[in-house]
């Protein structure tokens, strides 16, 4: 089976906690299940992904840095 993460792409972790819902955005530099590590903002970090609070993770699209959903292309 092929690992659920990609080194070097850049994905969005989901997280649900008590008090509402956050996200974190980085690029991930290894994976050893559940565990996967992720450079964002400057800083490393490690992610439980077996851990209750973790949602989903979303694979960006090259270039896509805000995480937006892509808009289409314009026409000429």
């Amino acid at each position: 089976m092929a690992p659920l993460f990609e080194t070097g792409k850049t994905y969005t972790f989901y997280f649900g906690q008590e008090h509402g819902h956050t996200n974190i955005t980085g690029q991930v530099i290894s994976y050893e299940s559940p565990l996967v590590k992720i450079e964002t903002e400057g800083l490393t970090r490690i992610i439980n992904c077996s851990s209750s609070y973790f949602v989903e993770a979303v694979a960006r699209l090259e270039g896509d840095e805000t995480g937006d959903e892509p808009k289409p292309s314009e026409e000429v």
